[in-house]
């Protein structure tokens, strides 16, 4: 049977890029990260790496099993969060993420809805670059976030994010000169 935690560890290589970069982000030692990979290669009894110097690339077995790993951890952590709830109710730390301008402006009233539906919850906001908002979600730095998004530049859907749901849209508009009216000219002296 494959280890969940070194599938996360390939899931995270996967999005990362790097066995360092994912020793960074797990707090483990990248000599740990290592280990833990040629041990999941021997539990899948196929090669889920390709080793160059000092880089390493997933094989097209090592992408299949990143995909099939984060269909288990989502369902892994769904079924954690519904143990929770059924213990204790929703209660316990809440690590939001957002940008900055929501953090002035949206997140105290939710903050405060918050309070009401759910008291032993215990929000803690942090401000995220909305780039580095699934790496943080996949890592468990946050439960949720909230990020922004425009039509002009939508995002590509993130693999290992349980649920984007929109919440609300804000029209943005343009202030032009009225058709017909004249726009005074000063002469320069």
């Amino acid at each position: 049977m494959l280890d969940v935690r070194r599938l996360r560890l390939l899931r995270e290589l996967a999005h990362l890029g790097t066995i360092a970069a994912v020793a960074e982000a797990l707090s483990f030692s990248p000599s740990a990260v290592s280990q833990q990979l040629s041990v999941l290669e021997k539990e899948a009894g196929v090669a889920l790496l390709e080793r160059t110097g000092r880089r390493v690339a997933l094989t097209p077995a090592g992408r299949n099993l990143v995909r099939h790993a984060e269909a288990v951890l989502a369902r892994l952590e769904q079924a954690d969060a519904e143990l929770a709830h059924a213990r204790e109710g929703l209660a316990g730390p809440l690590r939001i993420g957002t940008y900055p301008s929501a953090a002035k402006a949206i997140i105290p009233a939710v903050l405060a809805e918050l309070a009401g539906w759910h008291p032993g919850l215990e929000p803690m906001v942090n401000e995220v670059d909305p780039a580095a908002v699934a790496a943080a979600l996949r890592a468990g730095e946050l439960d949720v976030a909230l990020v922004h998004e425009y039509d002009l530049v939508p995002a590509d859907p993130e693999p290992g994010l349980a649920v984007t749901r929109p919440v609300f849209t804000e029209p943005m508009y343009l202030a032009a000169r009225a058709p017909g009216t004249v726009a005074e000219h000063r002469a320069a002296p």
